[in-house]
């Protein structure tokens, strides 16, 4: 896994889930306790999640959770790449 696909994952879950949604970044970053610039930034595709926040991610949507644990099995999968 690189870390343009984690970005990318990240984005795609949270544009489908906050993205339509009015001030979905702020609802959002009130619910992890985050800034609306910072996941304005990972819907964007600037930035994605560090530890704690993509915990915090984890625990608000399921998701980005199963997401994240689909690319954690593909990697245990191809380990040399």
């Amino acid at each position: 896994m690189t870390a343009a696909v984690y970005r990318d994952t990240v984005r795609g879950v949270l544009t489908r889930q906050y993205g339509r949604i009015r001030n979905g970044a702020k609802l959002l970053a009130g619910r992890i306790d985050t800034s609306p610039r910072t996941v304005r930034n990972w819907l964007d595709g600037v930035s994605a999640p560090r530890g704690e926040e993509l915990m915090k991610l984890m625990i608000e949507c399921d998701e980005l959770r199963d997401e994240i644990f689909r690319l954690v099995d593909e990697g245990k999968q191809c380990p040399n790449d």
